[in-house]
C-alpha cells in the first residue's frame, strides 16, 4: 500500500544502507492521532470519536551495516485481519483493538517477505530491536525464532498497552540496559561495536519507549517509532491521545529538537506517511 524508501550513506567511511518498509497499514481514530486533551479525557474523546484517519503506514527499518543486518521493529502480520485475533487478550482488549483501529496487510507486506524482496534472508539478521511492545510493532517477531530480539529492560519490566498473549510461546527477549548517555539523550545503549547505531530512550508514548539513531558521516537518521504520529506534531507540540504522559512526551520533543539543532537529523516516525520520502531525500528536521 505504501512505497518504501532506501538510502545508502557512510559511517566511518563505510557504506550503510537503510530501508523503510511498510509492514501493513493502520487507521486510527482521528482524536487518537490528534488529541485535544490529555489523560482519561483524551481517551474518552477518541473513544467517542466516530471518524478514522486515512490509512497510515506501519514502517519497519532495516539497516544493512558493515557489522550485520539490524531490523528495527517487526511490523504487523496478516492474522490481525482475523475477527478473533485479539480474543486471547480478553473482552476489553478485543473490543478496544477492533473498535479503535483498522488494519490492512497482505502476506507480501510481512517482514519476512520484505526482507526477501531486498535479498536478505532471516538468518542474516543479527538482531531485531523493538522500540516498544505494542502489537503493531511486535507481531512480526514470529519470523525470528532464532534471532536475538532486543528490548530495553525498563520497557519490558513496565510496559504500557502491550498484549503478551500475542507473543510467540518461545519469545524471551534479550534485555538491554540503557546505561549510557548519547548526546542529549540521558539513557542509551550502543547496538554496534562502532557505536554508530544507538538505542535511546524517548518516553511518553510508553513509560520507556525507545528510538534508534544511526550516526552517519554527514547527519543522523532517527527511527522515531511512536514518539509522535507525524513530524508536524513534534514541530507544533501536538500530541497523540494515548500517551502515558504529555509532559513526558514534551520533554522528549524538547530533547529531539535540541539534538536536531546540534546536528542535522532526519526524523522518521513509524506512522508518518512522509517518512519514506524524507529518508530517500535525506530531508532534515528544522
Amino acid at each position: 500500500m505504501f512505497k518504501g524508501g532506501s538510502v545508502t550513506v557512510t559511517s566511518n567511511g563505510k557504506p550503510v544502507t537503510i530501508h523503510l518498509v511498510s509492514c501493513g497499514a493502520v487507521a486510527v481514530k482521528t482524536r487518537f492521532r490528534d488529541a485535544r486533551f490529555s489523560g482519561l479525557a483524551a481517551m474518552a474523546d477518541f473513544i467517542l470519536d466516530k471518524n478514522f484517519t486515512e490509512w497510515l503506514p506501519i514502517w519497519v527499518m532495516i539497516i544493512e551495516h558493515p557489522e550485520s543486518v539490524f531490523v528495527i521493529d517487526a511490523g504487523e502480520i496478516t492474522e490481525v485481519n482475523n475477527k478473533d485475533y485479539f480474543a486471547s487478550s480478553g473482552f476489553i482488549a478485543k473490543w478496544f483493538d477492533t473498535s479503535q483501529f483498522k488494519f490492512s496487510i497482505t502476506r507480501e507486506e510481512e517482514i519476512d517477505e520484505q526482507l526477501q524482496a531486498l535479498g536478505i534472508t532471516v538468518d542474516k539478521v543479527k538482531a531485531v530491536v523493538l522500540t516498544h511492545l505494542h502489537f503493531d510493532h511486535t507481531d512480526g517477531i514470529k519470523y525470528f525464532p532464532s534471532t536475538p530480539i532486543k528490548v530495553s529492560t525498563a520497557e519490558w519490566q513496565k510496559p504500557f498497552g502491550d498484549l503478551p498473549k500475542l507473543y510467540p510461546s518461545w519469545f524471551r527477549p534479550t534485555l538491554v540496559e540503557m546505561s549510557e548517555q548519547y548526546e542529549a539523550f540521558e539513557k542509551a545503549h550502543y547496538l554496534t561495536a562502532a557505536k554508530d547505531i544507538i538505542l535511546v530512550e524517548t518516553p511518553g508514548h510508553t513509560y520507556h519507549h525507545c528510538s534508534v539513531i544511526i550516526n552517519t558521516d554527514e547527519l543522523n537518521i532517527m527511527f522515531a517509532a511512536d514518539i509522535c504520529y507525524t513530524q508536524q506534531q513534534l514541530q507544533q507540540n501536538r500530541f497523540a491521545g494515548n500517551n502515558t504522559s504529555n509532559l513526558t512526551a514534551k520533554k522528549t520533543y524538547d530533547t529531539v529538537n535540541a539534538f536536531a539543532q546540534s546536528s542535522p537529523l532526519v526524523f522518521l516516525p513509524a506512522h508518518d506517511i512522509d517518512s519514506a520520502e524524507r529518508l530517500r531525500q535525506l530531508i532534515v528536521l528544522k
